[in-house]
């Protein structure tokens, strides 16, 4: 069984390495933290990844919310 983190097998991981990306540049680097506890970070999180999910458009997505475009094409949201 091949690794996913080998080295050379950047398209095995490339959609989970967006979306951290994603999470460190609109999430972690965007905010002051100073002063902010274990818990009212997972806090935090657990509100970004709502709204991630159900609040942030996308023009990938012809500019509906991740939860929007499952709904169009029949998934469970």
């Amino acid at each position: 069984m091949r690794s996913m983190s080998r080295k050379g097998r950047s398209c095995d991981n490339a959609r989970m390495e967006g979306f951290f990306g994603t999470l460190k540049s609109e999430f972690f680097h965007s905010r002051d933290w100073e002063g902010v506890d274990r818990n009212g970070s997972m806090v935090e999180l657990h509100r970004w990844l709502k709204w991630f999910r159900s609040g942030r458009v996308s023009e990938s997505l012809g500019w509906r919310t991740p939860d929007g475009n499952r709904r169009l094409l029949g998934y469970a949201v």
